[in-house]
C-alpha cells in the first residue's frame, strides 16, 4: 500500500536514464507506483505468526498488489514485464 503521508525525492536525471528512456508509459507507471510504495522509515509487522522487518526503500508485495495500486490498465503481466526489464536496467 502507498504510504499516505511523505513525498519522494525524485531527481531530473531519471528522464535521461535508460530505464525512463526505454520504457512504455505502463512500465513509468509501475516505477513511480513501486518508489511510492517504498518503506520511508523501518517498519515491522507480524504475519502468520511470524515478524517481518523491513528497512527504508524496501517493500514486501504481491504482483496482484502493484498492479491494483497502479489503477486500471496495468495488468499483472504489465507488471511482471516492467519488473524483469527493470532488474536488466
Amino acid at each position: 500500500m502507498i504510504q499516505p503521508i511523505g513525498y519522494i525525492k525524485l531527481y531530473r536525471e531519471l528522464a535521461n536514464k535508460p530505464i525512463w528512456l526505454k520504457s512504455t508509459a505502463e512500465q513509468k507507471v509501475i516505477l513511480m507506483t513501486l518508489l511510492m510504495m517504498a518503506n520511508f522509515k523501518p517498519n515491522q509487522w507480524e504475519w502468520g505468526g511470524e515478524k517481518f522487518e523491513v528497512n527504508p526503500g524496501q517493500f514486501i508485495t504481491s504482483l496482484d498488489s502493484i498492479a491494483k495500486e497502479c489503477g486500471t490498465g496495468i495488468s499483472i503481466q504489465n507488471v511482471r514485464t516492467a519488473l524483469v526489464r527493470f532488474e536488466k536496467l
